[in-house]
């Protein structure tokens, strides 16, 4: 090999391990990864559980950030039909969304959420199934437009 290209290639691998050396080299930063959606039941008291209710507590690590419940038929002063509550406990820009689909036609009859809420916050929603529907309920936390995660279809029924 000529003495130029000697040259030349040394040149080129000594400033390369001097950038390296240096911290030069610009790298892509590490991804930051979102916070991941987790949730746990909630102990219902067994009549509840019976007549199809249920409820999740949400947690967006490491903190509990809200719940969803299904509560089938509840009667709060006078009878008010099966109500999908979403809760969201914490002002941090996230909001939670409450779903509800029917399972027999696979139609989304329950779509809430607290965005733009001051939390704490509880929305709900009613509407009277007949008695025995067997629907699926989640919840799922978004910023923005962006989701950050659901829970699973949780099965329930009116």
């Amino acid at each position: 090999m000529p003495r130029s290209n000697v040259r030349r290639r040394t040149a080129a691998v000594a400033a390369a391990i001097g950038l390296a050396l240096s911290g030069s080299v610009l790298t892509a930063p590490a991804a930051q990864a979102a916070p991941k959606l987790t949730w746990k039941e909630t102990a219902l008291k067994e009549n509840l559980k019976k007549d199809g209710s249920r409820s999740f507590q949400l947690y967006h690590h490491p903190h509990n950030i809200g719940a969803v419940t299904w509560a089938a038929d509840p009667l709060v002063g006078i009878w008010t039909g099966d109500t999908l509550y979403i809760n969201d406990k914490r002002s941090d820009g996230y909001y939670v969304v409450g779903q509800v689909k029917q399972v027999s036609t696979g139609k989304t009859i329950i779509n809430i959420n607290t965005k733009g809420k001051t939390a704490p916050s509880e929305v709900k929603k009613t509407k009277n199934l007949k008695e025995g529907t067997k629907i699926q309920f989640r919840a799922c936390i978004k910023k923005g437009s962006t989701n950050h995660g659901c829970t699973s279809w949780f099965s329930a029924k009116a």
